[in-house]
Protein backbone atom coordinates (compact mmCIF):
# COMPACT_ATOMS: atom_id res chain seq x y z
CA UNK A 1 0.00 0.00 0.00
CA UNK A 2 0.84 3.44 -0.67
CA UNK A 3 3.30 4.96 2.29
CA UNK A 4 2.62 8.44 3.40
CA UNK A 5 4.93 10.11 0.75
CA UNK A 6 3.28 7.76 -1.87
CA UNK A 7 -0.33 9.21 -0.81
CA UNK A 8 1.26 12.47 -1.09
CA UNK A 9 2.59 11.83 -4.70
CA UNK A 10 -0.72 10.60 -5.87
CA UNK A 11 -2.52 13.42 -4.54
CA UNK A 12 -0.44 15.80 -6.38
CA UNK A 13 -0.53 13.56 -9.91
CA UNK A 14 -4.50 14.00 -9.54
CA UNK A 15 -4.22 17.72 -8.77
CA UNK A 16 -1.51 17.79 -11.94
CA UNK A 17 -3.66 15.76 -13.99
CA UNK A 18 -6.61 17.98 -12.99
CA UNK A 19 -5.02 21.69 -13.48
CA UNK A 20 -2.53 21.19 -16.48
CA UNK A 21 -5.83 20.79 -18.96
CA UNK A 22 -7.73 23.68 -17.28
CA UNK A 23 -4.35 26.04 -17.14
CA UNK A 24 -3.57 24.75 -21.09
CA UNK A 25 -0.53 23.18 -19.65
CA UNK A 26 0.16 19.69 -21.17
CA UNK A 27 3.47 19.60 -19.39
CA UNK A 28 1.59 19.61 -15.71
CA UNK A 29 -0.55 16.81 -16.98
CA UNK A 30 2.20 14.56 -17.90
CA UNK A 31 4.30 15.26 -14.70
CA UNK A 32 0.32 14.47 -12.93
CA UNK A 33 0.59 11.09 -15.05
CA UNK A 34 4.01 9.97 -14.61
CA UNK A 35 3.50 10.72 -10.54
CA UNK A 36 0.51 8.25 -10.64
CA UNK A 37 2.91 5.57 -12.94
CA UNK A 38 5.49 5.51 -10.27
CA UNK A 39 3.42 4.78 -7.21
CA UNK A 40 1.65 2.37 -9.46
CA UNK A 41 5.50 1.01 -10.01
CA UNK A 42 6.12 0.88 -6.66
CA UNK A 43 3.23 -0.90 -5.28
CA UNK A 44 3.93 -3.11 -7.80
CA UNK A 45 7.58 -3.76 -6.67
CA UNK A 46 6.50 -4.38 -3.33
CA UNK A 47 3.80 -7.20 -3.79
CA UNK A 48 1.54 -8.22 -1.00
CA UNK A 49 2.66 -9.02 2.44
CA UNK A 50 4.43 -11.80 3.31
CA UNK A 51 3.23 -14.20 5.42
CA UNK A 52 5.66 -15.77 7.61
CA UNK A 53 6.31 -18.34 10.68
CA UNK A 54 8.71 -16.64 13.42
CA UNK A 55 10.34 -18.75 16.33
CA UNK A 56 12.34 -16.38 18.65
CA UNK A 57 14.37 -18.44 20.92
CA UNK A 58 15.74 -16.63 24.60
CA UNK A 59 17.95 -18.88 26.52
CA UNK A 60 17.18 -17.27 29.96
CA UNK A 61 14.43 -15.12 30.51
CA UNK A 62 15.56 -13.14 33.59
CA UNK A 63 18.64 -11.39 34.24
CA UNK A 64 20.45 -8.93 36.14
CA UNK A 65 21.08 -5.67 35.54
CA UNK A 66 24.10 -5.61 33.11
CA UNK A 67 23.61 -8.95 30.84
CA UNK A 68 23.43 -9.14 27.87
CA UNK A 69 20.01 -10.82 25.91
CA UNK A 70 21.01 -13.33 23.36
CA UNK A 71 17.66 -13.02 21.22
CA UNK A 72 17.68 -15.99 18.08
CA UNK A 73 15.26 -15.72 15.39
CA UNK A 74 14.01 -18.60 13.05
CA UNK A 75 11.53 -17.26 10.33
CA UNK A 76 10.18 -19.30 7.24
CA UNK A 77 8.05 -18.35 4.42
CA UNK A 78 4.26 -20.11 4.78
CA UNK A 79 3.68 -20.49 1.19
CA UNK A 80 6.59 -21.04 -1.46
CA UNK A 81 6.29 -17.43 -3.21
CA UNK A 82 7.79 -13.50 -3.87
CA UNK A 83 8.79 -14.05 0.27
CA UNK A 84 11.37 -16.54 -0.41
CA UNK A 85 12.78 -14.88 -3.37
CA UNK A 86 13.21 -11.32 -2.56
CA UNK A 87 14.45 -9.26 0.88
CA UNK A 88 12.78 -8.53 3.61
CA UNK A 89 13.37 -5.68 6.04
CA UNK A 90 13.32 -6.48 9.39
CA UNK A 91 12.84 -5.10 12.91
CA UNK A 92 12.03 -6.14 16.49
CA UNK A 93 9.40 -3.97 18.71
CA UNK A 94 10.98 -3.81 22.17
CA UNK A 95 8.93 -2.60 24.99
CA UNK A 96 11.13 -2.12 28.55
CA UNK A 97 11.19 0.62 31.25
CA UNK A 98 12.43 3.53 28.66
CA UNK A 99 9.45 2.90 26.35
CA UNK A 100 8.55 0.93 23.10
CA UNK A 101 11.46 1.09 20.59
CA UNK A 102 12.09 -0.47 17.18
CA UNK A 103 15.20 -2.33 17.13
CA UNK A 104 16.54 -2.57 12.92
CA UNK A 105 17.61 -6.30 12.13
CA UNK A 106 19.95 -7.31 9.04
CA UNK A 107 17.26 -7.66 5.86
CA UNK A 108 16.16 -11.11 5.39
CA UNK A 109 17.89 -12.18 1.87
CA UNK A 110 16.24 -15.79 1.56
CA UNK A 111 13.84 -18.19 3.29
CA UNK A 112 14.15 -20.21 5.95
CA UNK A 113 16.15 -17.26 7.81
CA UNK A 114 18.23 -17.58 11.08
CA UNK A 115 18.73 -14.03 12.74
CA UNK A 116 20.67 -13.54 16.28
CA UNK A 117 20.81 -9.96 18.00
CA UNK A 118 21.67 -8.70 21.41
CA UNK A 119 20.76 -6.04 24.04
CA UNK A 120 22.01 -5.34 27.20
CA UNK A 121 19.56 -5.23 30.35
CA UNK A 122 20.75 -2.01 31.06
CA UNK A 123 17.93 -0.98 33.93
CA UNK A 124 15.57 -3.02 36.29
CA UNK A 125 12.39 -3.43 34.60
CA UNK A 126 10.44 -6.03 31.89
CA UNK A 127 11.22 -6.46 28.92
CA UNK A 128 8.68 -7.32 26.46
CA UNK A 129 10.25 -8.61 22.81
CA UNK A 130 8.42 -8.71 19.52
CA UNK A 131 6.74 -8.59 17.72
CA UNK A 132 8.80 -8.72 14.73
CA UNK A 133 8.18 -6.60 11.92
CA UNK A 134 8.89 -7.31 8.22
CA UNK A 135 8.10 -6.40 4.82
CA UNK A 136 9.25 -4.63 1.91
CA UNK A 137 9.93 -0.52 0.97
CA UNK A 138 10.59 0.45 -2.96
CA UNK A 139 13.71 2.78 -3.35
CA UNK A 140 11.36 5.53 -3.29
CA UNK A 141 9.89 5.10 -0.02
CA UNK A 142 6.44 5.35 -2.21
CA UNK A 143 4.72 2.27 -1.21
CA UNK A 144 5.47 -0.35 1.56
CA UNK A 145 4.46 -3.86 2.57
CA UNK A 146 4.82 -4.38 6.48
CA UNK A 147 2.92 -6.78 8.43
CA UNK A 148 3.77 -8.03 11.99
CA UNK A 149 4.48 -11.62 12.45
CA UNK A 150 5.13 -13.75 15.55
CA UNK A 151 4.05 -13.19 19.14
CA UNK A 152 5.59 -11.09 22.31
CA UNK A 153 8.43 -12.62 24.68
CA UNK A 154 8.69 -11.36 28.03
CA UNK A 155 12.18 -11.24 30.01
CA UNK A 156 12.48 -10.15 33.47
CA UNK A 157 15.70 -8.08 34.11
CA UNK A 158 16.06 -7.94 38.10
CA UNK A 159 17.66 -5.08 40.14
CA UNK A 160 21.50 -5.35 40.85
CA UNK A 161 22.14 -7.03 44.08
CA UNK A 162 24.90 -6.13 46.91
CA UNK A 163 26.76 -8.35 49.05
CA UNK A 164 25.32 -8.12 52.74
CA UNK A 165 27.39 -10.03 55.49
CA UNK A 166 25.71 -8.98 58.95
CA UNK A 167 22.51 -10.61 59.64
CA UNK A 168 19.81 -8.93 61.82
CA UNK A 169 19.38 -10.56 64.99
CA UNK A 170 16.01 -12.25 65.83
CA UNK A 171 16.73 -14.26 62.44
CA UNK A 172 19.00 -17.13 63.78
CA UNK A 173 17.57 -20.12 64.17
CA UNK A 174 19.11 -21.93 67.19
CA UNK A 175 21.28 -20.45 70.10
CA UNK A 176 24.11 -21.57 68.77
CA UNK A 177 24.00 -20.26 65.81
CA UNK A 178 23.21 -23.33 63.32
CA UNK A 179 20.60 -22.48 60.90
CA UNK A 180 18.29 -24.29 58.92
CA UNK A 181 17.20 -24.48 55.49
CA UNK A 182 14.36 -26.80 55.41
CA UNK A 183 11.27 -26.09 54.14
CA UNK A 184 9.13 -29.03 54.84
CA UNK A 185 8.59 -31.49 57.36
CA UNK A 186 7.35 -29.42 59.98
CA UNK A 187 4.21 -30.06 62.02
CA UNK A 188 2.17 -27.37 60.45
CA UNK A 189 -0.46 -28.81 57.29
CA UNK A 190 0.66 -25.60 54.68
CA UNK A 191 -1.19 -27.15 51.67
CA UNK A 192 -1.26 -29.05 48.83
CA UNK A 193 1.04 -29.47 45.87
CA UNK A 194 2.04 -31.49 42.83
CA UNK A 195 4.31 -34.39 43.45
CA UNK A 196 7.75 -34.25 42.40
CA UNK A 197 11.07 -36.42 42.05
CA UNK A 198 11.95 -36.74 45.68
CA UNK A 199 8.99 -36.27 47.50
CA UNK A 200 8.11 -38.84 50.45
CA UNK A 201 5.62 -41.30 49.02
CA UNK A 202 4.14 -41.39 52.37
CA UNK A 203 2.57 -38.02 51.87
CA UNK A 204 0.82 -38.33 49.06
CA UNK A 205 -2.72 -37.51 49.49
CA UNK A 206 -4.63 -40.07 47.31
CA UNK A 207 -8.28 -38.63 47.36
CA UNK A 208 -6.61 -35.29 45.92
CA UNK A 209 -4.84 -37.38 43.42
CA UNK A 210 -7.96 -38.98 42.51
CA UNK A 211 -9.49 -36.04 42.32
CA UNK A 212 -6.79 -33.67 39.97
CA UNK A 213 -5.66 -36.50 37.56
CA UNK A 214 -2.43 -36.60 39.21
CA UNK A 215 -0.03 -36.94 42.21
CA UNK A 216 -0.84 -34.52 44.78
CA UNK A 217 1.57 -34.46 48.27
CA UNK A 218 1.14 -32.77 51.56
CA UNK A 219 3.24 -29.96 52.39
CA UNK A 220 4.08 -29.23 55.72
CA UNK A 221 6.39 -26.18 56.86
CA UNK A 222 8.30 -25.87 60.31
CA UNK A 223 6.68 -22.42 62.08
CA UNK A 224 9.84 -22.00 63.98
CA UNK A 225 12.04 -21.58 60.97
CA UNK A 226 13.51 -17.80 61.05
CA UNK A 227 11.79 -15.27 58.75
CA UNK A 228 12.24 -12.27 57.14
CA UNK A 229 9.93 -10.08 55.56
CA UNK A 230 11.12 -7.35 52.93
CA UNK A 231 8.63 -3.94 53.17
CA UNK A 232 8.97 -2.12 50.19
CA UNK A 233 7.45 1.91 50.28
CA UNK A 234 6.43 2.43 46.13
CA UNK A 235 6.96 6.19 46.90
CA UNK A 236 9.79 7.90 44.97
CA UNK A 237 10.40 10.97 43.16
CA UNK A 238 11.23 8.83 39.64
CA UNK A 239 11.95 5.31 38.76
CA UNK A 240 15.92 5.96 39.22
CA UNK A 241 15.21 6.77 43.03
CA UNK A 242 12.96 3.48 42.68
CA UNK A 243 15.73 1.44 41.34
CA UNK A 244 17.96 2.04 44.13
CA UNK A 245 15.28 0.83 46.63
CA UNK A 246 14.52 -2.11 44.73
CA UNK A 247 18.68 -2.82 44.60
CA UNK A 248 18.31 -2.48 48.44
CA UNK A 249 15.41 -4.90 48.57
CA UNK A 250 17.15 -7.45 46.50
CA UNK A 251 20.05 -7.58 48.66
CA UNK A 252 18.44 -7.80 52.02
CA UNK A 253 16.81 -11.23 50.02
CA UNK A 254 19.69 -12.38 48.58
CA UNK A 255 20.60 -12.44 52.18
CA UNK A 256 18.03 -14.26 53.37
CA UNK A 257 18.36 -16.60 51.19
CA UNK A 258 22.01 -17.38 51.76
CA UNK A 259 21.29 -17.57 55.19
CA UNK A 260 18.49 -20.38 54.29
CA UNK A 261 15.84 -17.94 56.07
CA UNK A 262 11.88 -17.89 55.09
CA UNK A 263 11.50 -14.78 52.90
CA UNK A 264 8.55 -12.40 52.12
CA UNK A 265 8.52 -9.67 49.92
CA UNK A 266 5.32 -7.00 50.37
CA UNK A 267 5.00 -4.21 48.38
CA UNK A 268 3.11 -1.38 49.79
CA UNK A 269 0.91 -1.38 46.66
CA UNK A 270 -0.49 -4.69 48.08
CA UNK A 271 1.23 -7.11 45.89
CA UNK A 272 3.13 -9.70 47.75
CA UNK A 273 5.57 -12.80 47.41
CA UNK A 274 6.67 -15.53 49.72
CA UNK A 275 8.92 -17.15 47.18
CA UNK A 276 6.45 -20.53 47.31
CA UNK A 277 7.25 -20.32 43.18
CA UNK A 278 10.70 -19.74 44.20
CA UNK A 279 13.46 -17.09 44.72
CA UNK A 280 12.32 -15.86 41.51
CA UNK A 281 9.19 -14.68 41.94
CA UNK A 282 10.07 -12.14 44.32
CA UNK A 283 13.07 -10.71 41.93
CA UNK A 284 10.38 -11.06 39.23
CA UNK A 285 8.07 -8.82 41.52
CA UNK A 286 11.16 -6.46 42.20
CA UNK A 287 11.20 -5.99 38.30
CA UNK A 288 7.85 -5.31 37.94
CA UNK A 289 7.48 -2.70 40.78
CA UNK A 290 6.38 1.13 39.40
CA UNK A 291 6.69 4.00 41.44
CA UNK A 292 3.87 5.86 42.97
CA UNK A 293 4.08 9.96 43.63
CA UNK A 294 4.98 10.98 46.98
CA UNK A 295 2.43 12.83 49.56
CA UNK A 296 3.38 16.46 50.33
CA UNK A 297 4.96 15.45 53.82
CA UNK A 298 7.27 12.67 52.77
CA UNK A 299 10.70 12.65 53.19
CA UNK A 300 10.20 15.42 56.09
CA UNK A 301 9.89 15.53 59.98
CA UNK A 302 5.97 15.08 60.68
CA UNK A 303 4.21 18.40 60.72
CA UNK A 304 1.46 19.03 63.23
CA UNK A 305 -1.48 17.04 62.06
CA UNK A 306 0.69 15.24 59.29
CA UNK A 307 -0.85 11.48 58.42
CA UNK A 308 1.75 8.56 57.39
CA UNK A 309 1.04 7.28 53.54
CA UNK A 310 -1.85 5.42 53.62
CA UNK A 311 -0.51 2.31 51.66
CA UNK A 312 2.06 2.02 54.42
CA UNK A 313 -0.47 2.27 57.07
CA UNK A 314 -2.63 -0.71 55.10
CA UNK A 315 0.91 -2.79 54.52
CA UNK A 316 1.84 -2.36 58.30
CA UNK A 317 -1.58 -3.37 59.42
CA UNK A 318 -1.46 -6.59 57.09
CA UNK A 319 1.75 -7.71 58.62
CA UNK A 320 0.09 -7.69 62.22
CA UNK A 321 -2.33 -10.02 61.33
CA UNK A 322 -0.49 -12.32 59.47
CA UNK A 323 1.73 -14.37 61.57
CA UNK A 324 4.79 -12.75 63.04
CA UNK A 325 7.81 -13.02 61.45
CA UNK A 326 11.40 -12.76 62.74
CA UNK A 327 12.84 -9.69 61.30
CA UNK A 328 11.24 -6.64 59.15
CA UNK A 329 13.08 -4.26 56.81
CA UNK A 330 11.18 -1.55 55.62
CA UNK A 331 13.10 0.07 52.44
CA UNK A 332 11.51 3.68 51.33
CA UNK A 333 13.19 6.69 49.53
CA UNK A 334 11.09 9.15 50.99
CA UNK A 335 9.60 7.99 54.52
CA UNK A 336 8.74 10.91 56.72
CA UNK A 337 8.59 10.40 60.34
CA UNK A 338 4.76 9.99 60.60
CA UNK A 339 5.32 6.71 58.47
CA UNK A 340 8.47 5.67 60.33
CA UNK A 341 6.00 5.97 63.70
CA UNK A 342 3.22 3.50 62.36
CA UNK A 343 5.94 1.29 61.41
CA UNK A 344 7.94 0.90 64.74
CA UNK A 345 4.36 0.11 66.25
CA UNK A 346 4.75 -3.77 64.74
CA UNK A 347 8.12 -4.27 67.72
CA UNK A 348 5.85 -5.81 70.11
CA UNK A 349 4.95 -8.29 66.90
CA UNK A 350 8.37 -8.67 65.77
CA UNK A 351 11.84 -9.45 66.70
CA UNK A 352 13.43 -7.31 65.08
CA UNK A 353 12.68 -4.00 63.12
CA UNK A 354 15.20 -2.05 60.35
CA UNK A 355 14.27 0.71 58.51
CA UNK A 356 16.83 1.45 55.27
CA UNK A 357 16.54 4.67 53.91
CA UNK A 358 17.76 6.06 50.39
CA UNK A 359 18.57 9.45 49.32
CA UNK A 360 16.88 12.54 50.37
CA UNK A 361 15.86 11.68 53.77
CA UNK A 362 19.02 11.75 56.09
CA UNK A 363 18.54 12.79 59.98
CA UNK A 364 14.91 11.24 60.48
CA UNK A 365 14.90 8.93 63.41
CA UNK A 366 12.33 7.63 65.61
CA UNK A 367 13.43 6.10 69.16
CA UNK A 368 13.46 2.68 69.49
CA UNK A 369 13.79 2.33 65.77
CA UNK A 370 16.90 1.03 64.28
CA UNK A 371 16.85 3.64 60.55
CA UNK A 372 19.97 3.40 58.11
CA UNK A 373 20.69 6.74 55.92
CA UNK A 374 21.93 6.05 52.38
CA UNK A 375 22.38 7.73 48.96
CA UNK A 376 22.20 4.59 47.22
CA UNK A 377 21.90 0.78 47.62
CA UNK A 378 25.41 0.44 47.61
CA UNK A 379 26.23 2.90 50.66
CA UNK A 380 23.30 1.32 52.48
CA UNK A 381 24.99 -2.32 51.95
CA UNK A 382 28.23 -0.70 53.66
CA UNK A 383 25.53 1.02 56.44
CA UNK A 384 23.95 -2.73 57.04
CA UNK A 385 27.44 -4.15 57.45
CA UNK A 386 28.29 -1.57 60.30
CA UNK A 387 25.58 -2.54 62.42
CA UNK A 388 27.04 -4.01 65.58
CA UNK A 389 23.42 -3.83 67.37
CA UNK A 390 20.69 -4.75 65.82
CA UNK A 391 17.76 -4.29 69.08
Amino acid sequence: MPTRRGLLVVASGVTLLVLGPLLGYRELALLGALALVAVAVAMGLVGRPARLQVRRRIPVNRVATGNKIVVTLEVEAETDGRSSRHGLMAAEWISGPDGRVRWSLRAMRAMPARMTYELVARRRGVLDIGPLEAGRVDPLGLAATIRRHGGTDRVWVHPPVHRLRGVPGGMIADPEGDRDAAQAGGLTFHGLREHVLGDDLRQIHWRSSARHGRLMVREYVDTSRPKAVVLVDQRATGRDQLDEVASAAASVLALAIRAGLGCELQLSGGRRSDGRGGPSTMFDLLAEMTHTAPGPAAGAATPAGAAADPDLVRSCRLLRLRPAGDVVVLLSAVAGSADLIVFGELRDCYAGLVTGLIGGTAGIAVPGLLVLNAATAEELAARWDEVTKWR
